[in-house]
């Protein structure tokens, strides 16, 4: 029931992480691939073993992750 803004992802102009759990089952992995093929300059973090949430099952692999990628905006 979510509205699908597919078409406008790309317009999104600020560095963008997308994270993903590699069992993720509510987003399969080919459209987070797509997401961050969408938006310029995205990076894509797959975590293995992780679903949905990953940065709350798996934070030891997402914390990592997220804080490298906030160090490249400082």
């Amino acid at each position: 029931s979510r509205d699908d803004i597919s078409d406008k992802i790309q317009q999104i102009a600020v560095p963008t992480l997308v994270v993903h759990g590699d069992t993720d089952n509510a987003i399969a992995l080919p459209r987070a691939q797509a997401m961050a093929q969408a938006i310029p300059n995205a990076q894509l973090a797959v975590i293995a073993g992780a679903g949905h949430a990953a940065n709350l099952t798996h934070p030891e692999a997402v914390n990592p992750v997220l804080e490298a990628f906030l160090a490249t905006l400082a």
